[in-house]
C-alpha cells in the first residue's frame, strides 16, 4: 500500500505549530521559546478535545503534544488522531514531548504514529530543530488497519529490537560456550592432578 506525504510546510516562513499542553506554566514556556524562532504561527491548546477541532479548521504544519496528560494521555491522543477519519489531517507530524522518556513508552509513541519524541526540559534550540526537521523531511505514513503510522521509523524500530534479541542470544550462547569451555578446562585440570599427583 502506497504511503501518504502530509501537508506542504511553507519553508519561507517557517512551519507553524499547534501546542497542546495543559501545564500552564509550560504553555508560557513554550510562546517564550518559539515566539523568538522562525515559527510562523503558534496556537496553544490545553484541552487536546480543543485542539483536534482547531486543527481541522486550520492545520499547523507540526504539532507538539504532551504525552503526559491525565484525562487525555498521548496514546489516547495518537490513537484518536492517527484515525483514517481524519485523513488528511490525520498525516500532519506529531511531536511527543514527555516528562521521562522510558524505552516501552518511546517505542509505544513511535508505534501509534509520532515523527518524534522529546524529553522535558528541552531546549530552544533543540526543540525548533526537531520542529524543522519534521516539518521538513515529509516521512511518508502508512495506513495500518485504521490508522496512519509513520512506517519507516516502525520498521526501524522493529529492527533495532530484532537486533538487540539478536545480540542478547549471541551474549548468551557465548556465555554457554564460555561455561564449556570453563567445565572443560576444569575436566582437564582434574585429570592432570590426578595423573601427576
Amino acid at each position: 500500500m502506497g504511503g501518504h506525504t502530509p501537508y506542504e510546510v511553507d519553508e519561507l516562513n517557517g512551519p507553524s505549530v499547534v501546542v497542546i499542553e495543559h501545564a500552564r506554566h509550560m504553555q508560557v514556556l513554550y510562546r517564550s521559546m518559539l515566539s523568538g524562532t522562525g515559527t510562523r504561527a503558534l496556537r496553544v491548546y490545553s484541552d487536546p478535545k480543543d485542539a483536534i477541532a482547531a486543527i481541522i479548521a486550520d492545520p499547523p504544519d507540526v504539532l507538539l503534544v504532551d504525552w503526559d496528560t491525565d484525562d487525555f494521555p498521548g496514546n489516547r491522543f495518537l490513537n484518536q488522531f492517527r484515525s483514517r477519519q481524519l485523513y488528511p489531517v490525520c498525516l500532519l507530524p506529531v511531536i511527543m514531548v514527555m516528562s521521562e522518556v522510558r524505552q516501552r513508552t518511546c517505542e509505544q509513541a513511535i508505534r501509534l504514529g509520532a515523527h518524534a519524541v522529546l524529553t522535558k526540559p528541552v531546549s530552544t534550540t533543540r526543540l525548533f530543530e526537531y520542529i524543522s526537521w519534521v516539518a521538513l523531511e515529509k516521512q511518508k505514513m502508512q495506513l495500518t488497519g485504521d490508522k496512519y503510522i509513520v512506517r519507516p521509523l516502525v520498521e526501524r524500530l522493529s529492527e533495532l529490537k530484532n537486533n538487540q534479541s539478536s545480540l542478547k542470544s549471541k551474549h548468551f550462547a557465548q556465555g554457554q560456550q564460555q561455561a564449556q569451555v570453563e567445565s572443560l578446562q576444569s575436566d582437564v585440570d582434574r585429570i592432570l592432578k590426578s595423573s601427576f599427583y
